[in-house]
């Protein structure tokens, strides 16, 4: 995902989705994986509420939150958070797999930083 913003129209203290484009799986996936990393610009987010992940395999129109974990820490301040094995079975069937992450409760006592996401299935 690449953001690209004019200068006097970006606000960092409200809540953000970020949606990948779709990528094509070869046969409906079952399952999927997600690994983040992000850090806590001020305060601290806390996972499954103020910072979630979703996968869909039917283009976004359907999405299932994963649960995020923490799984350690890069440089200082960066955490790796990630699902694993993520059951996307109960959505429509489908090859078009993309993530959304969404920041929820930011303002100026809470800002969360997104640097990377990857995201697999099966």
């Amino acid at each position: 995902v690449i953001i690209r913003y004019s200068a006097d129209n970006f606000q960092d203290n409200v809540d953000l989705t970020l949606q990948s484009i779709d990528a094509t799986a070869t046969s409906a996936p079952t399952k999927a994986d997600f690994v983040m990393l992000y850090e806590d610009g001020v305060g601290t987010a806390t996972l499954n509420t103020d910072i979630k992940a979703f996968i869909s395999r039917d283009s976004g129109t359907t999405f299932t939150q994963g649960t995020l974990v923490a799984e350690g820490d890069y440089g200082s301040g960066k955490k790796i958070v990630a699902f694993h094995d993520l059951d996307i079975s109960s959505q429509p069937s489908g090859t078009s797999v993309c993530y959304k992450v969404t920041t929820h409760n930011q303002g100026s006592g809470k800002q969360t930083r997104v640097h990377a996401v990857s995201h697999g299935w099966a």
